[in-house]
């Protein structure tokens, strides 16, 4: 009898074991949560924590994303997908990507970036960046340094107090920026490349077509990157990948998300669908 409990005992902590383990190794999936309409054009989310709240804000173009014309706007969305504002900041021309460093929020505006103030929403800054074309995505590092990408020079600026300067040349198409430690992430054109901070490029991978545009770390070695173009993938650090969405034959773009480690939840603006979804990150 005791024979046959230990045999038992052992038999079920077999199988829950492989249970774990299945669980652990299961392929990542997305499920859609929940998503925000009647935004103008929606290009870059940014998850915001601030005095115990936490939310997301979302750049809209309104418009033209060349044209100086004044219409851009930065929305604020709750953390369940309720539109709070849908011009929290405004006077903007065509904003892109964002990024926080202290008290300011750092936004790409066609040639120059923007300072605004956290708790008021208010331009309080305009850093011009001489010889850009296109300012698109924006990351901040914990030192306070700001990198700006070029899509249109093929450059990556990085603003220290203020400053502008050119951190890396001749970066074709350089669109989507991630901080991991002290290292760069970029997407160039439809490459995804690592840079050390000697600024020295390693592929980590190749999408089949498109531009980079959302890069973000979900655990170490693991990143979810879109491409513009309406796919998204799961990219491992030796370059394999796994297509978690596909809306590109449907015309449903994938432009630059935030990604919330503590809820799993992707926030991908749909561009000219003028939509914002959220998705359930499953892995």
């Amino acid at each position: 009898m005791q024979f046959i409990l230990k045999t038992a005992l052992l038999f079920s902590l077999l199988i829950g074991a492989t249970e774990v383990m299945a669980a652990k190794t299961s392929e990542p999936s997305l499920s859609l949560v929940w998503q925000v309409t009647g935004l103008d054009i929606p290009e870059s989310v940014l998850e915001v924590h601030q005095g115990g709240q936490d939310f997301f804000l979302v750049s809209v173009l309104k418009g033209d994303y060349y044209s100086k014309d004044g219409n851009g706007d930065i929305a604020k969305i709750s953390k369940n997908g309720q539109l709070l504002d849908s011009a929290w900041a405004s006077g903007l021309n065509a904003p892109k990507g964002m990024a926080i460093s202290g008290k300011f929020l750092y936004v790409s505006d066609i040639d120059e970036v923007a300072v605004i103030d956290l708790k008021s929403g208010a331009i309080v800054n305009l850093i011009p960046i001489p010889g850009s074309a296109f300012l698109n995505d924006v990351v901040a590092n914990k030192h306070g340094d700001i990198f700006v990408s070029d899509t249109g020079a093929g450059k990556i600026y990085r603003i220290r107090n203020g400053v502008p300067e050119i951190y890396i040349d001749n970066v074709p198409s350089a669109n989507g920026l991630a901080i991991e430690k002290d290292v760069l992430l970029v997407g160039s054109g439809s490459q995804l490349v690592r840079y050390n901070t000697a600024s020295e490029a390693t592929l980590i991978t190749q999408m089949p077509f498109g531009l980079i545009d959302g890069i973000a770390e979900v655990k170490c070695d693991s990143y979810l990157v879109s491409v513009w173009e309406g796919q998204i993938y799961w990219v491992n650090s030796d370059g394999t990948k796994t297509l978690l969405l596909d809306s590109s034959t449907t015309g449903i773009f994938t432009a630059d998300f935030a990604y919330s480690k503590k809820r799993k939840l992707l926030v991908v603006p749909n561009f000219f669908s003028n939509t914002v979804s959220a998705y359930r990150v499953t892995y």
